[in-house]
């Protein structure tokens, strides 16, 4: 999973240093829409999916 996500994150630095060249706004929108929000999302669902894990893991070893 983690290839993919550094794959598609050079795609869109990529695709916003493109865009960027001609306005840097325009640019750091792109790689923060496109990039840093996404990731930020994947990595909190990850994150919530395993503190929940856990919390059932410790329920059950609770007499």
């Amino acid at each position: 999973m983690y290839i993919l996500l550094i794959g598609y994150l050079f795609v869109i630095v990529m695709f916003a240093a493109v865009v960027g060249a001609s306005n840097w706004v325009f640019g750091l929108f792109f790689f923060v829409v496109l990039a840093v929000l996404p990731t930020w999302f994947i990595f909190w669902l990850q994150r919530r999916i395993q503190q929940k894990k856990h919390k059932q893991v410790e329920h059950k070893e609770m007499p």
